[in-house]
């Protein structure tokens, strides 16, 4: 792999208190890796996945991501290209904020903020106007946040699981007849097992039900989806198996606690 293209998996290699990266057209890496450095994330176009041992996190367009030093992951998405503008931090305070991976809304002031630092991106030389920029930024980062927004899967454990995770939200993914016939007991038939055989293994393993899954993987799809330039909110749901608008703008928000129009690319 060439390493210069991935400059994240060698940016600890950077002496600075804070490095900044922006990107128009972000080369991603399936390869796990950590930082000592925590990392915020601002999507500017596109979206994109982060994934963890433990689960998968959808970041969408205009939105932010914290992960925070140490935490393994990786990180991929399904469109290109993908502007994101990062900001590595050596330092931070003792705010609970900075201790979990959270993906937020960007407040306004936390997005000028993050624009304005483009004027160093990729600068490996100490310039003091930067650090002290930064500084105010870390400042602002937990007073900004309110609440995390639940774009987030579990990541089966058990490979039968597993398996049947992969084969439902690989119906989702084709849309129209293959997902609006799923039935529960016809799935647990495909991988010989009953329907309350494979409710009670789902819950052991991941924490929720087969449909209680299927609903959070179609929000998180739409998501998706409306990130994507040119969608509108009737389209999206008929892809994700709604055919009352309605209906799925009031599971979006049950879901999500947002209005699937302020997910939409601008």
């Amino acid at each position: 792999m060439d390493k210069a293209r991935f400059c994240h998996l060698t940016v600890d290699s950077v002496k600075k208190e804070a490095y900044v990266w922006h990107e128009a057209d972000w080369k991603f890496s399936d390869e796990w890796h950590t930082h000592q450095m925590g990392q915020l994330i601002f999507v500017e176009k596109g979206l994109q996945y982060l994934h963890t041992a433990e689960r998968t996190y959808l970041l969408p367009s205009q939105h932010c991501a914290w992960i925070p030093p140490g935490l393994a992951h990786r990180t991929s998405s399904p469109i290109n290209p993908v502007y994101l503008r990062c900001i590595f931090l050596n330092k931070t305070s003792d705010s609970p904020f900075f201790k979990e991976l959270n993906i937020f809304h960007t407040p306004k002031v936390l997005r000028e903020m993050i624009l304005f630092t483009e004027q160093w991106s990729r600068l490996e030389e100490e310039e003091p106007v930067e650090q002290d920029f930064i500084k105010a930024l870390v400042g602002i980062l937990p007073l900004t946040f309110n609440t995390s927004i639940p774009l987030v899967l579990p990541v089966p454990r058990d490979p039968r699981i597993a398996r049947i995770v992969d084969y439902l939200t690989a119906c989702v993914d084709k849309g129209g007849a293959v997902m609006n016939e799923l039935k529960i007991p016809e799935v647990a038939a495909t991988f010989n097992l009953s329907a309350r055989t494979m409710e009670r293994l789902f819950k052991q393993d991941i924490g929720i039900t087969v449909a209680g899954y299927l609903k959070l993987y179609k929000m998180i799809k739409a998501v998706e989806l409306l990130s994507i330039s040119g969608e509108n909110v009737k389209s999206v749901s008929m892809k994700v198996g709604y055919d009352s608008v309605s209906t799925f703008s009031n599971t979006f928000q049950q879901v999500l606690g947002l209005r699937p129009q302020e997910m939409m690319a601008p």
